[in-house]
């Protein structure tokens, strides 16, 4: 199921934006939807490469009180 590209929130006014806060969220904002973008904004696509980078990743577990 692929889903339309939008705005996934509202820019605040011009004076919040002199805290930095917004700069920030924007660059977020970017870059999550760079990443959607990449996937052609398909949900089980995002999905299926989430769960592939979470299977790849190394983590050490504890078995029995000692690292593995």
């Amino acid at each position: 199921m692929a889903i339309q590209k939008r705005k996934s929130v509202h820019l605040k006014s011009s004076s919040d934006q002199e805290c930095g806060e917004d700069e920030v969220l924007r660059e977020v904002y970017a870059m999550r939807d760079d990443y959607a973008a990449e996937h052609g904004y398909n949900l089980d696509r995002i999905y299926a490469d989430l769960k592939q980078r979470e299977a790849d990743r190394v983590l050490r577990k504890v078995a029995d009180g000692h690292l593995v």
